[in-house]
């Protein structure tokens, strides 16, 4: 027996829930089941990233931003490795990765989704999950604005990625420096990324028609064994 959402599945225009999946998820949700348009979603969070590390890469002390990212090198190959490290080619590669990644990752996730849910015998297609995947993570825009505060914030231009997001575990509590063993991490974990597991929760429920309990696990195993490992991969290579 499953548990559904008894939520009312009143049609919601896609540009409305641009800002109503902030604090309506679930009514937002069963209004998009039937018109999800997950390339709104996609759009937003692109361009909001694009238009965001554009910006940094055009006032950040590169120099500055050189030796920080290649501090951990030994100093006879940092020279080199200085010379073939050119500002545009961070950025172009940054802005690529972000423009392929983001609809790379959510095809893998919603591919996820799919074969849980025919395992579990509910009807989920792969169209279903790459839009919950999108929608789910719009708290990812969230980063324009409080990235923009920290450019507009730093001084001489002298600041690093994982600075962008204030909100991180490792900006918030650990302020470990670039290079260690658990600044990538803790840095990938923030206020954003647990809003967006909570959103995929509650638009699989919606979505799948499954209980809250088997919408969490579904959610968060995966997330449990990646991070998780990445954790246990960090700690044993600073036992080491």
């Amino acid at each position: 027996m499953h548990a559904t959402t008894d939520i009312p599945s009143t049609a919601v225009s896609p540009f409305s829930a641009l800002i109503t999946i902030f604090y309506e998820p679930g009514k937002t949700f069963a209004g998009l089941e039937n018109r999800r348009a997950p390339w709104l979603p996609l759009i937003a969070i692109i361009a909001s990233l694009c238009g965001l590390f554009f910006w940094f890469y055009a006032i950040v002390d590169f120099p500055w931003l050189q030796d920080k990212l290649l501090a951990g090198m030994p100093a006879e190959n940092r020279d080199m490795a200085k010379g073939g490290m050119s500002k545009t080619l961070l950025q172009v590669s940054t802005l690529v990765g972000i423009i392929i990644g983001m609809p790379l990752m959510a095809a893998i996730q919603a591919l996820y989704l799919m074969i849980v849910a025919k395992v579990g015998n509910h009807a989920f297609s792969f169209g279903k999950g790459f839009a919950l995947v999108l929608w789910a993570g719009m708290p990812a825009i969230l980063l324009l604005p409080l990235g923009a505060l920290q450019i507009m914030l730093a001084s001489n231009g002298q600041l690093d990625m994982s600075q962008m997001n204030p909100v991180s575990l490792n900006q918030l509590f650990f302020q470990f420096p670039m290079g260690h063993k658990f600044a990538s991490l803790l840095d990938q974990l923030s206020i954003p990324t647990f809003w967006s597991l909570a959103l995929t929760v509650i638009g699989y429920q919606t979505w799948a028609k499954v209980s809250r309990a088997t919408a969490v696990k579904v959610v968060l195993i995966p997330f449990i064994v990646i991070y998780g490992g990445w954790f246990a991969f960090a700690f044993m290579s600073k036992a080491a």
